[in-house]
């Protein structure tokens, strides 16, 4: 399969991914600064260009893996649909819903697949979790306690951004095992410039997930991640400590009325995974969790959090 990849910042990742997969036979990365497309020729042997006509006209690249800034995804997703080419969208999809369904339409206009790099539906705790659910081993999810606090490494979160730049990969998580809220309720303290901390409610006929986001964590702090579920029969915690000297705490357990256990955690890549899952459902032509429809629900999540945090 032939890809194109739009962008050179978290472009470059997925450049790097792709190298390693069989799959992507010929990669073309477009950017606009000429030294960075250099360096990802000579490190992953890519073909690059600064023309993004190249990429239109291109009529043998089968899928355009959009990694630009938030306000660009409609404009290329449906220029990219239109050239007769399937997308990849980084997270999240658009900047508002109408952008969304536009690109929704134009894959549906033109028969093609438009996907959303949802990545935690690939990361193994949080599928865990969504099996256990899915298969009822453990009842009823009566409450979901998610986080996400990070020290300030991503640009401006602040309460009118941290919702849809790093708190929508928890709603989407949520809105995924619960489904759309009955009622949403959320505070938020922007602590310093661009710094924020946030408390978000949403409310089911028998159920709450409560999710906590924050951007103004200490420098030394590590980029932590997590969750505590509680079942009808038991309950299931999970996190993972990131810091920025490469090493790593997590952890995974189940605890019953009579019993503690340590669920092991495979090494994988959940962004890896992700790609390869897209690439196989084009090939194979199957039906994706990471289809459009389900990141605009996610958006749609995401956006009435920013609403309430902005009211």
């Amino acid at each position: 399969m032939k890809i194109a990849v739009l962008g050179t910042g978290f472009g470059a990742y997925h450049t790097e991914l792709y190298a390693k997969m069989k799959e992507a036979e010929c990669v073309t990365v477009w950017g606009r600064r000429e030294e960075k497309l250099r360096e990802l020729r000579e490190k992953f042997h890519v073909r690059t260009t600064t023309d993004m006509e190249e990429i239109w006209n291109d009529n043998t690249i089968d899928l355009v893996d959009i990694c630009l800034p938030n306000h660009l995804h409609r404009e290329t997703a449906v220029r990219a649909l239109h050239a007769g080419k399937h997308v990849f969208i980084e997270t999240p999809v658009a900047e508002s819903a109408e952008d969304a369904e536009a690109i929704m339409d134009a894959a549906r206009q033109y028969n093609l697949r438009a996907f959303v790099n949802l990545f935690l539906r690939f990361e193994y705790p949080y599928e865990y979790l969504w099996e256990v659910v899915r298969d009822n081993r453990l009842g009823k999810l009566k409450e979901l306690q998610v986080k996400r606090q990070t020290p300030p490494w991503w640009g401006n979160l602040d309460s009118a951004h941290i919702g849809l730049n790093l708190m929508i990969h928890d709603m989407d998580f949520v809105t995924r095992l619960l489904g759309e809220a009955d009622s949403l309720s959320a505070c938020c303290l922007d602590v310093r410039k661009q710094q924020s901390v946030v408390t978000a409610c949403l409310r089911y006929r028998d159920s709450r997930a409560l999710i906590r986001g924050a951007s103004a964590m200490p420098q030394a702090y590590p980029f932590s991640v997590g969750y505590e579920a509680l079942l009808e029969c038991g309950v299931i915690r999970y996190y993972e400590d990131g810091y920025s000297d490469g090493s790593v705490d997590t952890k995974l357990e189940l605890f019953r009325d009579k019993k503690r256990e340590k669920i092991p955690l495979p090494q994988s890549n959940c962004y890896e995974k992700a790609l390869r899952h897209v690439l196989q459902c084009i090939r194979e032509d199957q039906p994706s969790c990471l289809d459009i429809a389900e990141a605009v629900r996610t958006l749609r999540a995401a956006l009435n959090l920013n609403r309430e945090l902005t009211n």
